[in-house]
């Protein structure tokens, strides 16, 4: 019997030795189907096969990795409380599985540290914010070590550059937390693997397009239009997939283009094999509004407050609902949503921290100033310009409605990319408000900084940047903050 040639022994004895490190975890088919049912929030389809190969293999850190994916889009997309405990402990207990394996490979070290940001978000989302910002380093440095002993395993790229961006953002104030937990973020670093991991193929490119999209738009509202198109093109060819239509909802209202945002919704993909997701009608209510179609709007946000078993954004429902009745004259129901938006939820979101403390001051909106806003928001900048036009100004007008008419038509104007009457509007708007706790000035500041970064106007663009950070005393303090940041880090 003839002997084989040494190379071919060499050959099978090295397999052999790298054998072990991938003998439990793969990507196979059936897998890869269950990933794609999952980003559709077809996630009873995906556990069904999932649990299927666990069964098969309960040491495949794939399996392991898809059934957290699961759990954690029912929490983002239910946000049933009775269920939280439920499932952020068995993201835990995968995580201890996930530890107990004795295989080392690219597969386990992923799904380590995407389990563990997908468990920080979890709890994140429900105000756990101590347990929610160590498992968030936990992963952070678990991104970072994948990224060095695996530097060609582009899907760590995706996660590892969204985390890299949150931390380049996160507000000067709370800098203190992270030089206790030993982090610091890089925008430049993060959007680079992000977009990596976007347009290299891999299995979750798709997802990173998605992530890319949004940061984008965290960043700079106007620059984030850009990627609308290759948004809708997702959406669009693949039209059963509810979270790439979710998303292309999110981002066309995001930019102020409600009748495309609309269109998206009212042919989203709805059959039973979907998830609920309770928000969207959330979403849609506010496009109804901006155009409004109030009936339409009372009857999405009802919608939504019957059907959403979370905390989130039931202040921000029932004053949606109280502008909607007050807009269309029935008083009385105005009356009661406006009572309750005291009296439910939580103030962890900035919609909802708005809506309360619109209610705690107990005024009558002014009607021209409110429908400048819903028409401008949705995009219907000629309608709003109408309605601002209708209020008259005088030295007896209160600051904070003469802060609001020239805020008001800033963005009317910087809307219609009329920009020097937009930067004369946001100017005025940070004279009127003086000192006085209101959100337009930040605003103002902010949109400014984009305008001068845009014409390259770097030392403008740092000065109401740096201007956007300093106002504290307002309902979009982190976020305008987090912006002003994110802005800063992109200049020269």
């Amino acid at each position: 019997m003839a002997q084989p040639h040494p190379f071919f022994l060499l050959l099978l004895a090295l397999l052999c030795l790298h054998l072990p490190s991938f003998a439990n975890s793969y990507l196979n088919a059936q897998l890869t189907k269950a990933y794609s049912e999952t980003l559709k929030l077809k996630l009873a389809n995906s556990r069904t096969i999932v649990q299927k190969e666990l069964r098969q293999n309960e040491k495949n850190a794939v399996s392991l990795l898809l059934a957290n994916y699961n759990d954690f889009l029912d929490i983002c997309t239910e946000q049933d409380q009775t269920e939280l405990d439920k499932l952020i402990e068995a993201q835990e207990v995968r995580l201890d599985k996930l530890d107990d394996l004795k295989e080392k490979s690219v597969w386990v070290a992923y799904a380590k540290a995407e389990i563990r940001a997908q468990l920080a978000m979890s709890e994140l989302l429900f105000g756990n914010r101590v347990a929610a910002a160590w498992d968030f380093r936990k992963a952070y440095l678990q991104f970072q070590s994948n990224s060095r002993k695996y530097p060609e395993f582009v899907p760590n790229r995706k996660t590892l550059g969204v985390m890299q961006v949150l931390l380049g953002s996160v507000p000067d104030e709370y800098k203190w937390f992270l030089n206790i937990v030993g982090l610091g973020g890089n925008t430049a670093a993060g959007l680079l693997n992000l977009r990596q991991a976007a347009t290299e193929p891999n299995l979750f490119q798709d997802e990173a397009k998605l992530l890319h999209a949004l940061l984008l738009q965290l960043l700079d509202e106007d620059n984030a239009r850009s990627t609308l198109p290759q948004i809708s093109a997702l959406a669009k060819a693949q039209s059963d997939n509810l979270l790439f239509n979710f998303v292309a909802v999110l981002l066309h209202k995001k930019a102020k283009k409600a009748d495309v945002a609309l269109q998206f919704y009212q042919t989203r993909p709805t059959s039973g094999n979907y998830s609920s997701f309770p928000y969207m009608h959330h979403m849609a209510a506010d496009l109804y509004l901006f155009r409004g179609d109030y009936d339409a709007s009372v009857k999405e946000n009802r919608y939504f407050l019957a059907q959403h078993k979370g905390k989130h954004y039931l202040k921000a429902a029932n004053f949606k609902l109280y502008l909607a009745y007050w807009l269309s004259n029935h008083k009385p129901q105005a009356k009661w949503h406006f009572q309750q938006v005291r009296q439910v939820g939580a103030t962890i979101t900035e919609e909802d921290k708005y809506a309360d403390n619109y209610v705690s001051r107990n005024e009558e909106p002014n009607r021209y100033l409110l429908l400048a806003r819903l028409h401008s928001d949705g995009g219907y900048f000629d309608k709003a310009l109408k309605e601002v036009n209708k209020l008259e100004i005088t030295k007896e007008t209160p600051l904070p409605v003469r802060a609001e008419y020239y805020y008001r038509k800033a963005r009317i104007y910087h809307g219609e990319q009329q920009i020097i009457p937009a930067i004369k509007n946001y100017e005025k708007t940070i004279t009127a408000s003086a000192d006085e706790p209101l959100y337009f000035s930040a605003h103002a500041s902010l949109q400014l900084g984009y305008i001068y970064q845009q014409q390259q106007k770097n030392d403008l663009a740092r000065k109401y940047y740096l201007q956007a950070q300093n106002y504290s005393n307002h309902a979009y303090k982190n976020s305008i903050q987090a912006k002003a940041k994110l802005a800063l880090s992109t200049l020269p």
